[in-house]
């Protein structure tokens, strides 16, 4: 693991990070890590892929991503400002990694750990928006790693997953006193994933 330097206004690396983490051995060729955050699980795929586009809608994110390259002498990435896949084109991935807010609740306008933490009024609606988007910019053989909280009706995303002709599987789950999360691989149905346990 990478190491990091906490930054005002940036999601420190938590929980859902570290089990996003656990996905990263299976990064290779061109990699995305949206909702980026400090950059911690972007910079880590580094290690193992050709290069790394870090995508986060924060500005302060995007100061600490390259603080933390620095700190670790990485080199290939390019950190983003982009709301989703907005700043992306029609660029294509061998792995996407996603670690979307998902907490339940309206943000306050400027707010930047509102923007990093409530992923909608029940939680799931910044999730299945990225989900929305995700088709165009995975490569056929593609394969995207997703965070997802029980705080929320799970059911809803594993529902929109389906309806866009998505294939998924859960690889772990963490539990604490407070919440599940859920780390759930992703892939297209006409192909198979080469990425298995």
């Amino acid at each position: 693991m990478i190491k990091t330097e906490d930054a005002a206004g940036v999601y420190p690396p938590s929980e859902d990070s570290f089990l996003l983490l656990e996905a990263v051995r299976y990064a290779k060729g061109d990699v995305l890590d949206l909702f980026a955050g400090s950059g911690i699980v972007g910079l880590s795929a580094a290690k193992k892929a050709d290069n790394v586009v870090l995508a986060d809608i924060n500005e302060n994110a995007i100061k600490s991503i390259n603080r933390n390259a620095e700190l670790n002498r990485i080199t290939n990435y390019k950190a983003v400002k982009s709301n989703f896949f907005s700043k992306l084109g029609g660029r294509r991935f061998d792995v996407i990694y996603m670690n979307p807010p998902y907490l339940p609740g309206a943000r306050r306008e400027g707010d930047e750990l509102d923007a990093a933490t409530l992923g909608g009024e029940n939680g799931y609606e910044i999730t299945i928006s990225a989900i929305n988007e995700l088709k165009r910019h995975l490569k056929p053989d593609g394969v995207a790693f997703l965070i997802l909280s029980d705080v929320y009706e799970v059911s809803k995303v594993y529902k929109a997953l389906e309806s866009i002709n998505f294939k998924f599987k859960v690889v772990d789950t963490k539990k604490f006193f407070f919440e599940e999360l859920i780390l759930v691989r992703i892939y297209e149905k006409r192909g198979h994933s080469p990425y298995k346990r």
